[in-house]
């Protein structure tokens, strides 16, 4: 900021030397998206389950995740915010990060101190198959609970983390 000899007051433009310019959040205030993760706070309302997936997906495919393990992440997304709307009470939220490059962590956390728990379902049974599509989509996955309710996560990898090997002209002879 400088001060001319009139006394008005101007900005000085960002420069190295007085730090980059601050950044502007966009978008609903409910939703965080740093540059490889999402925050997302969710109302307890049945409606919210599909917000959750657009967003993910949205994240997703901005972080440039392909589209087969985008799809099942989605699919546990919905999974585990459904179950946090149906079986619990207070506030509802999804954390969303990509690690790495190679893999996505994601959060969901309600106000429910009781950890849900895997058990079979009957095959006509309309509901009840949620933890096992996680279980079977995700590389791992737990629960942990907290002091004001329980985080469920699961971990995916989206691709493989080694480096590749670099690309070298074959020898020619002349």
């Amino acid at each position: 900021m400088t001060v001319n000899p009139a006394g008005a007051v101007a900005t000085v433009a960002p420069s190295p030397s007085n730090g980059p310019p601050p950044r502007r959040r966009t978008g609903p205030p409910d939703v965080h998206t740093p540059p490889r993760g999402l925050a997302l706070r969710l109302a307890s309302d049945p409606a919210a389950v599909g917000r959750a997936r657009r967003t993910a997906a949205g994240a997703l495919r901005r972080w440039g995740v392909p589209d087969t393990a985008a799809d099942d992440i989605v699919l546990m997304v919905d999974e585990l915010v459904t179950n946090a709307i149906e079986h619990a009470d207070g506030p509802v939220w999804l954390r969303l990060r990509l690690r790495r490059g190679c893999c996505v962590i994601c959060q969901v956390g309600d106000g429910c101190h009781e950890a849900p728990r895997l058990r079979p379902s009957d095959p006509d049974a309309e509901s009840g198959r949620g933890l096992l599509l996680v279980a079977a989509l995700a590389d791992t996955f737990g629960t942990r609970v907290t002091a004001t309710g329980k985080v469920i996560w699961f971990r995916r990898r989206v691709r493989d983390g080694r480096i590749p090997a670099p690309r070298t002209a074959p020898a020619t002879d002349y």
